[in-house]
């Protein structure tokens, strides 16, 4: 087994595949994962992209063959034309079920949900497809926000859009998406004051701040602040001051300094998968 970097952000496991055991619609499981897979059990189950389960022949390692293998994947192999060398990813779903899909396929798979996610216009479009995302990537909602806001951390800042309606220019909003992401990160706590309250629907109360009000929707450009806080970026005299990466890290309102707590200082930066051969 040997550790790579993730082209997409999430950590996942491939096995990868060869000429002979493809010709005869097998995939022979490396040591490394056999703990995953059943001891004494000659059926498992693999389910698609789309939910569908098939049954299919197992032989775990300890039988005579010595070894762990899953057969039956002849239309498999057809159907997504995987060639020699080629990596599927294998997801655990519970004791006896797996999903297993070619790399390339569930990349395009992920990113495109990540950007069907990116373009939601409500809470409620926000939460379907992140949903979706949790179910493609057998992983947790709260994490795969944490990716996102590690992955979107690294991309660059632009300059914050303008429109104007009714000749009025109005600077944009930030996404729902991001909303998202940042509400899972700090769970409504202001960045500065640490505080928050939860309103009537039980969600913790927070508003974001666009640290320079000329650039966009960028994480280190953005804050979730209290109202009080946020008034005082607009009105009170602000001093601020960045670490090299661009993180705003101290403020000073008058002359009150205080910390800003970053959440990328406690999440990893970096996405790997699991090569098994």
């Amino acid at each position: 087994m040997k550790k790579e970097a993730s082209k997409i952000s999430l950590n996942y496991v491939t096995l990868k595949t060869t000429k002979s055991r493809i010709d005869k619609g097998l995939l022979a499981v490396p040591v490394s994962l056999i703990d995953i897979f059943p001891k004494t059990k000659n059926k498992i189950y693999l389910v698609d992209e789309s939910e569908n389960v098939e049954a299919k022949s197992f032989t775990p390692y300890n039988s005579s063959s010595r070894e762990c293998r899953i057969g039956g994947l002849k239309k498999f192999y057809d159907k997504y034309n995987v060639q020699n060398g080629d990596e599927l990813v294998i997801q655990v779903l519970d004791e006896d079920k797996f999903r297993l899909l070619p790399e390339k396929y569930f990349q395009n798979l992920f990113i495109s949900s990540i950007e069907e996610f990116e373009k939601s216009e409500d809470e409620i479009a926000a939460d379907e497809k992140l949903n979706i995302i949790s179910r493609i990537s057998n992983t947790d909602k709260s994490q795969i926000l944490k990716n996102e806001f590690v992955r979107l951390s690294k991309t660059q800042i632009q300059r914050r859009i303008s429109k104007i309606i009714e000749r009025v220019e109005v600077k944009e909003n930030v996404p729902i998406s991001l909303r998202k992401v940042l509400a899972s990160i700090y769970l409504g706590k202001c960045q500065v004051s640490d505080f928050t309250f939860l309103m009537k629907n039980g969600n913790a109360f927070f508003e974001i701040h666009h640290i320079d009000p000329s650039k966009g929707n960028h994480f280190k450009n953005l804050l979730v602040v209290s109202a009080n806080v946020h008034r005082q970026f607009t009105y009170a005299n602000v001093e601020q001051n960045f670490d090299n990466d661009g993180w705003l890290r101290k403020v000073k309102f008058n002359d009150e300094s205080y910390n800003v707590f970053q959440a990328i200082d406690n999440l990893p930066n970096i996405f790997e998968k699991e090569v098994h051969i």
